[in-house]
Formats: C-alpha cells, sequence, structure tokens
C-alpha cells in the first residue's frame, strides 16, 4: 500500500509534446542508384518526470521491456534529439542490390533537477549495410540461388549503475540514481548471412523458397545491459542473442 499522501497514480499527466525540424535532400544517381541526406532537431516537452528534484525522465523508459513504478509524475521534463542520416540505395538490377544506412546523433534529456544527461537511446552512431546477389538456375533459368548479407553497428547505449552495497543489502538490484545514465556499454556489431533457392513454377503461379539463415556468423558477444546478480552479490553482462543458425521454407501462390 502507498503511504499516506502519495498520489496512486499517474492519470492527471498530459501527453508529452515535441517540436520537429527536418530538412533534407534527395538525388537519383542513373536509373538505379539513390542517395538521401537529411538533418533534424527535435525539442521535447512535457515530459514526466518526478516532483521532487532527481534524474528520471519517461524518456529512458523501455530500453530494457520494463518499465519503472513510478507515481505521481509531473510534465515538466524536457529532451533533444538532434542528427544527420545518409542513405544509399541501389534496387535490384542485373541480379543484385544494395542498402546502405547511416546516423550520427546527439540524445539528451533532463529531469526534475534541471541537470542535462545523456538518454538510455544516445547510441552515437549507428550504420546498417544490406546487399544481395541472385543468381538465375534452371533451363529457363526461371529458379534462382540467392545470397544476402547484413551488417549492422550501433554505438553503446548508456545506463544507470548498480548500487552494489545497496543491493547487497537489500537483496534484489538497486541502481545509483544519483549516478543517471552515467555508464556507457560497449558497441554493438552483428553479421548475418542468409542463402536461398528460389522454384518457380513454370506457369509462374507458384513459388518456393529455401533458406538457411546464418545469424550472428561473428558470434559477437554483445552486450545488452548489466545486472546485479543476488546469489554472487556482483554486478554482470547479460548478452544478446550469440550466433544462431536457421532454417526456413516459405511458399508463395
Amino acid at each position: 500500500l502507498l503511504g499516506t499522501g502519495t498520489p496512486a497514480s499517474n492519470e492527471n499527466l498530459n501527453f508529452t509534446q515535441a517540436n520537429h525540424f527536418v530538412i533534407g535532400a534527395e538525388k537519383r544517381l542513373g536509373n538505379n542508384w539513390k542517395v538521401k541526406l537529411e538533418a533534424y532537431h527535435q525539442y521535447l516537452f512535457d515530459v514526466p518526470v518526478e516532483a521532487q528534484p532527481s534524474g528520471f525522465s519517461m524518456l529512458n523508459e523501455g530500453a530494457n521491456f520494463t518499465f519503472t513504478n513510478k507515481t505521481g509524475l509531473v510534465n515538466k521534463g524536457t529532451g533533444t534529439n538532434t542528427g544527420v542520416e545518409f542513405t544509399l540505395e541501389r534496387n535490384l538490377n542485373k541480379g543484385w542490390y544494395l542498402l546502405a544506412t547511416g546516423s550520427l546523433f546527439d540524445s539528451k534529456y533532463k529531469g526534475s533537477d534541471g541537470i542535462e544527461r545523456n538518454t538510455v537511446f544516445n547510441y552515437g552512431a549507428v550504420g546498417n549495410i544490406l546487399g544481395g546477389r541472385e543468381l538465375p538456375t534452371g533451363k529457363r533459368k526461371q529458379n534462382a540461388f540467392t545470397i544476402d548479407l547484413r551488417a549492422s553497428f550501433i554505438g553503446g547505449r548508456y545506463q544507470t549503475p548498480v548500487n552494489v552495497a545497496a543491493s547487497i543489502a537489500a537483496g534484489k538490484e538497486v541502481l545509483d540514481e544519483t549516478r543517471y545514465n552515467s555508464e556507457q556499454l560497449d558497441s554493438y556489431f552483428r553479421l548475418d548471412t542468409k542463402f536461398g533457392f528460389r522454384l518457380n513454377s513454370k506457369n509462374k503461379r507458384f513459388s518456393q523458397t529455401f533458406y538457411l539463415d546464418l545469424q550472428n556468423v561473428t558470434n559477437r558477444e554483445n552486450i545488452f545491459l548489466r545486472r546485479f546478480n543476488a546469489l554472487r552479490g556482483t554486478v554482470g553482462n547479460v548478452y544478446q542473442l550469440g550466433f544462431f543458425p536457421d532454417i526456413m521454407w516459405k511458399v508463395q501462390f
């Protein structure tokens, strides 16, 4: 039960609001290539934060697929997102395609204490490259072997460090809320390859494709977050999925 005088909910909160400013340019390079450049700035306000001075902000929620249990929040927080995005695209032609995207950005927020900090999502840089090749086969060239490659890079995310002494005393994880988002984790990299064989019927009304999808082929240990282990009384890394092979069969009519 909540103590006397503690708000029982956040039912009086209003919507978070934002102003967006975007400028961009796009140009075709021949029949198959296209390049795009975009710069943006976003200012967020009326963000839910705690009534008493603290570094908590709803702008950080959802990064761990959980939500902090906070009540009595007020719409007095702010935040900014500023960055540039680049896209290079080649349409599928002569059996191959390419898509490359990159983003450099800065994501900050202020809680009710008025201190500007990094948001959980302030990765700094994100890059993706996706490409593929299609090789026709069969007497009528109606079938095809395919290979697709995808590489992804994301800068290290920020998180609030664990207060180890307080966690040991409480027997559960307690975050050091005097150091909101002061710890940056290692960056993320993943390389996927997918091999396929597509069989098309002679009347082109039916096709089936067999795929071998090899995810994270380098078996890189990408850290997701750092958590407190109550049994050991220490903080350890929680990693994302390692190397994972997947076999698929797709039928199209």
